[in-house]
């Protein structure tokens, strides 16, 4: 029977659709002759007092005159103002505002110095001269030079009344040129570098000689070379290995 099954085939004109068993309501037809095209307007659920002017009847001894664009203009008239124990008692005279005095410029920056705030014990003019715009106004004491003093180059130019720690260039009229004595140079290669000394003082030890460059010879100093090591090695086979009798006898000598 499961053979049966794994076998079993549905053509697809046989096929219902996907949602033909699934039942739904219908939807009922409205003409729209039946509907009501008149509404009437909702009446308006706001009384008279506003949000707002609640708040400030509650808060302030007085409300607001001033009230939000949706409110009603027709005011109902508002109830007195709900005194709490934790509000201070309000005054019906509002003071007003002080007025703000004339800025104090520091003499050193030119800049303002802000005005001293109430409950604070602090000096504002101790405290603008530690801010960073005022301490850069100031004129600073300057390090000495690094350069070194037993130079002889520094020795030569102090005898023509140059000063090092003046932070002035080299020349006589205006001191437009350069802060250093001898302008710095990369050296690109390390001749004069090194007297033999390590740091403490003591010799190095003596450097190794460079191997010797194999160097490659072409076909006519090959065969050369071949040439003259073999006469070598003749000569070299007759001066250990030739008779003078048998030389003599064969007449080579003569």
């Amino acid at each position: 029977m499961a053979s049966e099954d794994e076998d079993y085939f549905l053509p697809p004109e046989q096929q219902r659709p996907f949602s033909s068993g699934i039942r739904r309501k219908r939807v009922q037809f409205v003409r729209s002759s039946d509907l009501d095209t008149t509404t009437a307007p909702t009446p308006s659920s706001s009384s008279g007092t506003s949000i707002a002017d609640k708040y400030l009847s509650i808060v302030m001894s007085q409300p607001g005159p001033n009230t939000s664009p949706n409110t009603p203009t027709q005011h109902a008239p508002s109830s007195p103002p709900i005194r709490t124990h934790s509000a201070p008692p309000a005054s019906d005279i509002i003071p007003p505002p002080p007025i703000a005095s004339a800025p104090e410029y520091c003499e050193v920056c030119k800049l303002p110095i802000p005005p001293k705030a109430q409950g604070d014990t602090t000096d504002q003019k101790a405290r603008h001269e530690a801010s960073l715009a005022h301490q850069i106004c100031l004129t600073h004491s300057h390090p000495p030079s690094h350069l070194d003093r037993t130079r002889t180059g520094l020795r030569y130019l102090s005898t023509y009344g140059w000063d090092p720690d003046s932070r002035l260039g080299l020349g006589a009229s205006g001191r437009e040129g350069i802060r250093e004595p001898i302008k710095p140079r990369v050296k690109r290669d390390t001749a004069g570098l090194g007297t033999g000394l390590d740091r403490d003082g003591d010799p190095l030890p003596p450097r190794p000689a460079p191997p010797v460059k194999v160097q490659k010879l072409n076909s006519k100093q090959a065969r050369n070379k071949a040439a003259e090591d073999k006469k070598r090695a003749e000569r070299i086979r007759k001066a250990f290995y030739q008779n003078d009798e048998v030389s003599k006898y064969l007449g080579e000598g003569v």
